[in-house]
Protein backbone atom coordinates (compact mmCIF):
# COMPACT_ATOMS: atom_id res chain seq x y z
CA UNK A 1 0.00 0.00 0.00
CA UNK A 2 1.18 3.66 -0.79
CA UNK A 3 -0.54 7.13 -0.43
CA UNK A 4 -0.39 8.87 -3.53
CA UNK A 5 -2.60 11.88 -4.81
CA UNK A 6 -5.87 11.19 -6.75
CA UNK A 7 -8.41 13.02 -8.66
CA UNK A 8 -11.03 10.24 -8.41
CA UNK A 9 -11.10 6.65 -7.20
CA UNK A 10 -11.34 3.25 -8.80
CA UNK A 11 -14.05 1.14 -8.94
CA UNK A 12 -15.34 -1.54 -6.33
CA UNK A 13 -16.03 -0.54 -2.39
CA UNK A 14 -11.98 -1.00 -1.65
CA UNK A 15 -11.10 1.64 -3.78
CA UNK A 16 -13.68 4.13 -2.26
CA UNK A 17 -12.29 3.14 1.49
CA UNK A 18 -8.62 3.61 -0.10
CA UNK A 19 -9.46 7.09 -0.99
CA UNK A 20 -11.34 8.47 2.26
CA UNK A 21 -9.28 7.18 4.81
CA UNK A 22 -6.15 8.64 2.47
CA UNK A 23 -7.43 11.89 3.30
CA UNK A 24 -8.64 10.95 6.80
CA UNK A 25 -4.90 9.64 7.19
CA UNK A 26 -3.21 13.12 6.79
CA UNK A 27 -5.88 14.75 8.73
CA UNK A 28 -5.12 11.97 11.38
CA UNK A 29 -1.59 13.04 11.14
CA UNK A 30 -1.87 16.93 11.21
CA UNK A 31 -3.64 16.49 14.43
CA UNK A 32 -1.01 14.07 16.37
CA UNK A 33 1.19 17.18 15.19
CA UNK A 34 -0.92 19.39 16.84
CA UNK A 35 -1.20 17.81 20.09
CA UNK A 36 2.37 17.01 19.86
CA UNK A 37 3.48 20.61 19.50
CA UNK A 38 0.91 22.23 22.25
CA UNK A 39 2.14 19.49 24.32
CA UNK A 40 6.10 20.60 23.85
CA UNK A 41 4.63 24.16 24.54
CA UNK A 42 2.92 23.71 27.83
CA UNK A 43 -0.40 24.45 26.34
CA UNK A 44 0.72 27.92 25.51
CA UNK A 45 -0.97 27.44 22.18
CA UNK A 46 -3.68 25.17 22.85
CA UNK A 47 -6.97 28.23 22.19
CA UNK A 48 -5.21 29.43 18.74
CA UNK A 49 -5.32 25.68 17.96
CA UNK A 50 -8.60 24.97 18.81
CA UNK A 51 -9.59 27.75 17.00
CA UNK A 52 -7.85 26.71 13.86
CA UNK A 53 -9.65 23.40 14.24
CA UNK A 54 -13.31 24.33 14.31
CA UNK A 55 -11.88 26.80 11.26
CA UNK A 56 -11.04 23.82 9.42
CA UNK A 57 -13.96 22.45 10.16
CA UNK A 58 -15.95 25.43 8.69
CA UNK A 59 -13.97 25.61 5.58
CA UNK A 60 -14.94 21.42 5.10
CA UNK A 61 -18.12 21.97 5.27
CA UNK A 62 -18.42 25.13 3.03
CA UNK A 63 -16.88 22.69 0.94
CA UNK A 64 -18.21 19.85 0.79
CA UNK A 65 -21.03 22.18 -0.98
CA UNK A 66 -19.10 24.46 -2.75
CA UNK A 67 -16.78 22.22 -4.60
CA UNK A 68 -19.72 19.81 -5.43
CA UNK A 69 -22.15 22.36 -6.51
CA UNK A 70 -20.16 24.94 -7.80
CA UNK A 71 -22.52 27.57 -6.59
CA UNK A 72 -20.64 29.91 -4.17
CA UNK A 73 -22.08 30.25 -0.84
CA UNK A 74 -22.46 33.58 1.13
CA UNK A 75 -25.05 32.40 3.55
CA UNK A 76 -22.79 29.83 5.35
CA UNK A 77 -22.64 32.10 8.66
CA UNK A 78 -25.82 31.30 9.31
CA UNK A 79 -25.88 27.54 9.83
CA UNK A 80 -22.56 28.37 12.30
CA UNK A 81 -25.41 30.89 14.10
CA UNK A 82 -27.93 28.61 14.06
CA UNK A 83 -26.10 25.60 15.58
CA UNK A 84 -24.36 27.82 17.79
CA UNK A 85 -27.22 29.24 19.29
CA UNK A 86 -29.30 25.99 19.21
CA UNK A 87 -26.67 23.83 20.57
CA UNK A 88 -25.16 26.62 23.32
CA UNK A 89 -29.31 27.01 24.33
CA UNK A 90 -29.39 23.40 25.30
CA UNK A 91 -25.82 23.09 27.55
CA UNK A 92 -26.47 26.02 29.62
CA UNK A 93 -27.04 25.07 33.13
CA UNK A 94 -30.75 25.93 34.23
CA UNK A 95 -29.72 28.09 36.64
CA UNK A 96 -27.81 30.44 34.35
CA UNK A 97 -31.20 29.84 32.25
CA UNK A 98 -33.64 31.13 34.40
CA UNK A 99 -31.39 34.07 34.69
CA UNK A 100 -30.78 35.36 31.31
CA UNK A 101 -34.17 33.65 29.68
CA UNK A 102 -36.47 34.28 32.31
CA UNK A 103 -39.66 33.47 29.39
CA UNK A 104 -38.05 29.87 28.06
CA UNK A 105 -40.56 27.62 28.06
CA UNK A 106 -40.60 25.52 30.94
CA UNK A 107 -39.53 22.16 29.23
CA UNK A 108 -36.69 24.24 27.51
CA UNK A 109 -35.52 26.05 30.91
CA UNK A 110 -35.08 22.60 32.91
CA UNK A 111 -33.31 20.98 29.45
CA UNK A 112 -29.40 21.00 30.29
CA UNK A 113 -27.75 18.22 27.85
CA UNK A 114 -23.89 17.40 27.59
CA UNK A 115 -21.05 18.71 25.73
CA UNK A 116 -21.50 15.66 22.51
CA UNK A 117 -25.44 15.89 23.11
CA UNK A 118 -25.60 19.50 22.10
CA UNK A 119 -23.29 18.98 19.40
CA UNK A 120 -25.43 16.35 17.86
CA UNK A 121 -28.50 18.79 18.20
CA UNK A 122 -27.28 21.86 17.03
CA UNK A 123 -25.82 19.62 14.08
CA UNK A 124 -29.53 18.36 13.24
CA UNK A 125 -30.95 21.82 13.60
CA UNK A 126 -28.65 23.46 11.16
CA UNK A 127 -28.81 20.74 8.42
CA UNK A 128 -33.01 20.71 9.24
CA UNK A 129 -32.82 24.30 8.45
CA UNK A 130 -30.76 23.78 5.50
CA UNK A 131 -33.34 21.05 4.05
CA UNK A 132 -36.30 23.51 4.53
CA UNK A 133 -34.80 26.47 2.56
CA UNK A 134 -33.03 23.86 0.12
CA UNK A 135 -35.81 22.99 -2.17
CA UNK A 136 -36.51 26.90 -2.94
CA UNK A 137 -32.59 28.28 -2.95
CA UNK A 138 -31.36 24.69 -5.07
CA UNK A 139 -34.00 25.44 -8.14
CA UNK A 140 -31.41 28.56 -8.31
CA UNK A 141 -27.81 28.86 -9.76
CA UNK A 142 -24.70 31.02 -10.64
CA UNK A 143 -24.69 34.17 -8.84
CA UNK A 144 -28.44 34.36 -8.46
CA UNK A 145 -27.58 31.31 -6.04
CA UNK A 146 -25.22 33.30 -4.61
CA UNK A 147 -27.04 36.31 -3.62
CA UNK A 148 -30.07 34.32 -2.32
CA UNK A 149 -27.83 32.72 -0.21
CA UNK A 150 -26.53 35.92 1.60
CA UNK A 151 -30.40 37.03 1.50
CA UNK A 152 -30.59 33.86 3.99
CA UNK A 153 -27.91 34.82 6.02
CA UNK A 154 -29.41 38.28 6.74
CA UNK A 155 -33.24 36.78 7.16
CA UNK A 156 -30.94 34.11 9.62
CA UNK A 157 -29.59 37.36 11.54
CA UNK A 158 -32.52 39.41 12.02
CA UNK A 159 -34.44 36.66 13.42
CA UNK A 160 -31.94 35.70 15.77
CA UNK A 161 -32.05 39.41 16.68
CA UNK A 162 -35.73 39.36 17.05
CA UNK A 163 -36.07 36.26 19.04
CA UNK A 164 -35.29 37.67 22.60
CA UNK A 165 -37.00 34.74 24.61
CA UNK A 166 -34.81 32.38 23.09
CA UNK A 167 -31.38 34.57 22.06
CA UNK A 168 -31.46 37.54 24.21
CA UNK A 169 -31.85 39.30 21.09
CA UNK A 170 -29.17 41.63 20.03
CA UNK A 171 -27.47 41.09 23.61
CA UNK A 172 -24.39 39.01 24.13
CA UNK A 173 -26.06 35.42 24.78
CA UNK A 174 -23.81 33.70 27.72
CA UNK A 175 -23.23 31.25 29.93
CA UNK A 176 -21.94 27.96 27.56
CA UNK A 177 -19.76 26.02 29.42
CA UNK A 178 -16.65 26.13 27.83
CA UNK A 179 -15.61 22.70 27.10
CA UNK A 180 -13.95 23.02 23.17
CA UNK A 181 -10.39 20.94 23.79
CA UNK A 182 -8.04 19.93 21.42
CA UNK A 183 -8.96 16.07 21.29
CA UNK A 184 -12.72 17.34 21.04
CA UNK A 185 -11.85 19.43 18.07
CA UNK A 186 -9.36 17.37 15.74
CA UNK A 187 -10.87 13.93 16.37
CA UNK A 188 -14.24 15.59 15.08
CA UNK A 189 -12.26 17.20 12.11
CA UNK A 190 -10.79 14.03 11.38
CA UNK A 191 -14.16 12.11 11.36
CA UNK A 192 -16.09 15.01 9.54
CA UNK A 193 -13.09 14.49 7.24
CA UNK A 194 -13.92 11.24 6.48
CA UNK A 195 -17.71 12.12 6.33
CA UNK A 196 -16.81 14.63 3.65
CA UNK A 197 -15.08 12.32 1.31
CA UNK A 198 -17.25 9.54 1.65
CA UNK A 199 -20.04 11.74 0.52
CA UNK A 200 -17.70 13.59 -2.29
CA UNK A 201 -16.91 9.52 -3.98
CA UNK A 202 -19.89 7.98 -3.23
CA UNK A 203 -22.57 7.86 -6.28
CA UNK A 204 -24.41 11.07 -4.52
CA UNK A 205 -21.28 13.27 -4.89
CA UNK A 206 -20.58 11.92 -8.39
CA UNK A 207 -24.28 13.00 -9.15
CA UNK A 208 -23.71 16.45 -7.71
CA UNK A 209 -20.28 17.40 -9.91
CA UNK A 210 -22.10 15.66 -13.06
CA UNK A 211 -25.14 18.44 -12.57
CA UNK A 212 -22.27 20.86 -11.45
CA UNK A 213 -20.09 20.57 -14.66
CA UNK A 214 -23.52 19.89 -17.11
CA UNK A 215 -26.90 20.33 -15.83
CA UNK A 216 -28.93 19.44 -19.08
CA UNK A 217 -27.00 15.87 -19.70
CA UNK A 218 -27.22 15.44 -15.98
CA UNK A 219 -31.31 15.66 -16.27
CA UNK A 220 -31.41 13.74 -19.43
CA UNK A 221 -29.03 10.77 -17.32
CA UNK A 222 -31.72 11.02 -15.10
CA UNK A 223 -29.82 12.69 -12.40
CA UNK A 224 -32.50 15.13 -10.10
CA UNK A 225 -30.13 18.24 -10.22
CA UNK A 226 -32.05 19.90 -7.35
CA UNK A 227 -32.59 17.01 -4.78
CA UNK A 228 -28.57 16.26 -5.70
CA UNK A 229 -28.12 20.02 -4.54
CA UNK A 230 -30.09 20.22 -1.37
CA UNK A 231 -28.11 16.27 -0.80
CA UNK A 232 -24.95 18.27 -0.52
CA UNK A 233 -27.04 21.18 0.93
CA UNK A 234 -28.01 20.07 4.29
CA UNK A 235 -24.75 17.44 4.64
CA UNK A 236 -22.78 21.07 4.52
CA UNK A 237 -25.08 23.10 7.00
CA UNK A 238 -24.83 19.98 9.14
CA UNK A 239 -21.25 20.08 9.45
CA UNK A 240 -21.11 23.97 9.66
CA UNK A 241 -23.27 23.71 12.54
CA UNK A 242 -21.33 21.15 14.53
CA UNK A 243 -18.41 23.78 14.01
CA UNK A 244 -20.82 26.45 15.04
CA UNK A 245 -21.56 24.50 18.63
CA UNK A 246 -18.10 23.85 19.01
CA UNK A 247 -17.40 27.64 18.72
CA UNK A 248 -20.20 28.44 20.89
CA UNK A 249 -18.45 26.10 23.40
CA UNK A 250 -15.14 27.81 22.71
CA UNK A 251 -16.48 31.45 23.07
CA UNK A 252 -18.56 30.85 25.79
CA UNK A 253 -20.47 34.17 25.24
CA UNK A 254 -21.11 35.60 21.27
CA UNK A 255 -23.63 37.93 19.65
CA UNK A 256 -25.73 37.60 16.56
CA UNK A 257 -22.67 40.46 15.19
CA UNK A 258 -20.36 37.16 15.35
CA UNK A 259 -21.89 35.57 12.67
CA UNK A 260 -22.03 37.55 10.06
CA UNK A 261 -20.58 38.45 6.35
CA UNK A 262 -17.08 38.82 7.85
CA UNK A 263 -16.96 35.07 8.98
CA UNK A 264 -17.56 33.56 5.20
CA UNK A 265 -15.11 35.54 4.06
CA UNK A 266 -12.13 33.77 5.84
CA UNK A 267 -13.71 30.82 5.00
CA UNK A 268 -14.10 31.54 1.18
CA UNK A 269 -10.44 32.77 1.16
CA UNK A 270 -8.85 29.52 2.93
CA UNK A 271 -10.71 27.49 0.64
CA UNK A 272 -9.83 28.92 -2.80
CA UNK A 273 -6.07 28.78 -1.90
CA UNK A 274 -6.15 25.34 -0.68
CA UNK A 275 -8.77 24.41 -4.00
CA UNK A 276 -12.54 24.93 -2.97
CA UNK A 277 -13.21 21.17 -5.20
CA UNK A 278 -10.42 19.52 -2.57
CA UNK A 279 -11.33 18.92 0.85
CA UNK A 280 -7.56 17.91 2.07
CA UNK A 281 -7.23 21.41 0.28
CA UNK A 282 -9.42 23.23 2.27
CA UNK A 283 -7.76 22.19 5.34
CA UNK A 284 -4.30 22.89 3.71
CA UNK A 285 -5.84 26.31 2.87
CA UNK A 286 -6.15 26.62 7.05
CA UNK A 287 -3.15 25.25 7.62
CA UNK A 288 -1.17 28.21 5.43
CA UNK A 289 -2.93 30.94 6.17
CA UNK A 290 -3.47 30.33 10.02
CA UNK A 291 0.18 30.13 10.43
CA UNK A 292 1.38 32.85 7.45
CA UNK A 293 -0.95 35.09 9.90
CA UNK A 294 0.26 34.02 13.31
CA UNK A 295 4.21 34.49 12.06
CA UNK A 296 2.52 38.19 10.61
CA UNK A 297 1.45 38.84 13.77
CA UNK A 298 4.45 38.69 15.97
CA UNK A 299 6.24 40.92 13.31
CA UNK A 300 3.31 43.39 13.64
CA UNK A 301 4.28 43.82 17.33
CA UNK A 302 8.32 43.87 16.67
CA UNK A 303 9.35 40.00 17.00
CA UNK A 304 10.66 38.29 15.09
CA UNK A 305 9.95 34.24 15.99
CA UNK A 306 10.21 35.53 20.51
CA UNK A 307 13.51 35.96 19.32
CA UNK A 308 14.83 39.12 18.08
CA UNK A 309 13.51 42.78 17.90
CA UNK A 310 12.41 44.29 15.17
CA UNK A 311 10.42 47.00 13.74
CA UNK A 312 6.99 47.21 14.34
CA UNK A 313 4.89 46.93 10.91
CA UNK A 314 1.53 47.57 11.41
CA UNK A 315 -0.78 45.92 8.46
CA UNK A 316 1.98 43.78 7.00
CA UNK A 317 -0.08 40.70 7.83
CA UNK A 318 -3.11 41.56 5.21
CA UNK A 319 -0.89 43.01 2.70
CA UNK A 320 1.27 39.99 2.47
CA UNK A 321 -1.77 37.92 2.81
CA UNK A 322 -3.41 39.51 -0.19
CA UNK A 323 0.20 39.55 -2.35
CA UNK A 324 0.07 35.67 -1.29
CA UNK A 325 -3.13 35.19 -2.84
CA UNK A 326 -2.56 36.82 -5.70
CA UNK A 327 1.01 34.91 -6.75
CA UNK A 328 -0.61 31.47 -6.19
CA UNK A 329 -3.98 31.93 -7.75
CA UNK A 330 -1.93 33.31 -10.82
CA UNK A 331 0.00 30.01 -10.61
CA UNK A 332 -2.57 27.79 -9.53
CA UNK A 333 -5.63 29.23 -10.85
CA UNK A 334 -7.79 26.30 -9.38
CA UNK A 335 -6.18 26.33 -5.83
CA UNK A 336 -3.03 24.48 -4.21
CA UNK A 337 -4.66 20.70 -4.65
CA UNK A 338 -7.23 21.66 -7.47
CA UNK A 339 -9.20 19.01 -7.04
CA UNK A 340 -7.02 16.06 -5.66
CA UNK A 341 -6.98 14.18 -2.84
CA UNK A 342 -5.18 11.60 -0.79
CA UNK A 343 -5.42 7.81 -1.35
CA UNK A 344 -4.29 4.71 -0.20
CA UNK A 345 -3.31 2.43 -3.20
CA UNK A 346 -1.89 -0.83 -3.68
CA UNK A 347 1.33 -0.69 -4.86
CA UNK A 348 1.27 -2.31 -8.48
CA UNK A 349 -1.91 0.68 -9.52
CA UNK A 350 -1.15 3.35 -11.12
CA UNK A 351 -3.36 6.91 -10.29
CA UNK A 352 -5.32 7.75 -13.04
CA UNK A 353 -4.01 11.75 -14.43
CA UNK A 354 -7.34 12.59 -15.73
CA UNK A 355 -8.61 15.42 -13.50
CA UNK A 356 -12.59 15.13 -14.15
CA UNK A 357 -12.48 18.78 -12.97
CA UNK A 358 -9.90 20.09 -15.50
CA UNK A 359 -11.77 20.32 -18.90
CA UNK A 360 -14.92 22.15 -17.21
CA UNK A 361 -13.05 24.92 -15.66
CA UNK A 362 -10.81 25.38 -18.46
CA UNK A 363 -14.02 25.57 -20.78
CA UNK A 364 -15.30 28.36 -18.66
CA UNK A 365 -11.75 30.13 -18.75
CA UNK A 366 -11.72 29.91 -22.54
Amino acid sequence: MRLGLTHDRGPGPLALMGTVTGGTTIVIAISIAVLIWVWAAGGRSESLLVNVGITAIMVIGYQVFVGNTGIVSFGHPAFVAIGAYVGGLVAVPSGIKSAILPDLPHWLMNLSVGFYPSILIGGAAAGLAALVVGPIVMRLSGATAGIMTFGLLVITNEVIRNLDQFTRGTQTFFGVPKASGLLDVYGLLCALTAVSLAYKFSRFGLRTRAARDDPLAAETSGINVVRTRVGAWVLSASITGVAGVLLAHQLTAFSPQSFFITMVIPVMVMAVLGGTASIIGGVAGVVVISAWLEFMRGIEGGSLFGLVEIPSIFGISQLTLGVGLILVLRLRPRGIFGSTEFAWRLSGSRPRDRDPDRGATQGQGE
